[in-house]
């Protein structure tokens, strides 16, 4: 492997309270070169960088990314394409670099897209994936309910999935955490109190925020317009 090709960093920031990064992640914040974000390409707002921004070293290069949020595969392609093509660039000039995910680095990040095609690209890269705390932990912390005991199961699931795949794997797992809810909270919402569920469900939004919100029970006190940032932690047996 060249001497000369820096290292790339996928950082896991945690879901929000800068306090939860590790420190592993604070160390290496403190040693890269470039520390690359990812944003719409309507807005340069970042949520993990404004998480990392109290650990980021004074005089940072910090970059943005942008993605666009669109369907239309052949735009997407370019825009992982020139965005991979310009880490490569970074590696390849001996400069280290990190791109920051919200909560872990490999549970449903941009930077999993990122990775393969900068593995095409520069196949002698060296790339570390650094863990980081998830919604679903810092929600079950919230909540001090564990995720699963003993034998139990625990899934997590996106809620975007197909219904009938979706329904079935609720019925198979004794714990949930159901993510990527957004667009589809009415569905999922629908779903958990058809299987009885909704005394064991908790909506959890905003975690780790300042204004996070947390409904133990879907009754009618969970919010009409909930965040992108939303997830639900099902328990199949009810927790003391």
């Amino acid at each position: 492997m060249p001497d000369n090709l820096g290292t790339f960093y996928g950082l896991g920031v945690g879901p929000g309270d800068p306090e939860l990064l590790t420190v592993k992640a604070i160390r290496i914040l403190n040693s890269v070169d470039v520390v690359f974000t990812a944003a719409s390409t309507k807005n340069e707002y970042s949520l993990a960088r404004e998480i990392a921004a109290p650990h980021l070293k004074k005089g940072a290069e910090v970059e943005t990314m942008n993605f666009p949020m669109t369907a239309d595969g052949e735009a997407l392609d370019k825009a992982w394409g020139d965005n991979a093509r310009r880490v490569a660039s970074v590696l390849r000039s001996g400069r280290s670099a990190a791109f920051l995910t919200l909560g872990d680095c490999l549970t449903y990040s941009t930077y999993s897209y990122l990775l393969p095609l900068l593995k095409e690209i520069i196949p002698e890269a060296r790339i570390e994936s650094v863990p980081g705390i998830t919604s679903y932990q810092l929600a079950a912390a919230r909540l001090n309910r564990p995720l699963c005991l003993n034998s139990e199961s625990f899934t997590v699931l996106s809620g975007t999935g197909e219904e009938a795949n979706f329904s079935a794997l609720m019925d198979k797992s004794d714990n949930l955490a159901i993510m990527k809810s957004y667009r589809g909270r009415d569905r999922v919402i629908g779903m958990i109190k058809e299987k009885g569920l909704a005394p064991q469900t908790a909506l959890c939004s905003q975690l780790g925020l300042p204004n996070e919100k947390i409904t133990d029970g879907l009754d009618d006190d969970f919010p009409d317009d909930p965040s992108y940032f939303t997830i639900f932690l099902v328990n199949k047996r009810p927790r003391l």
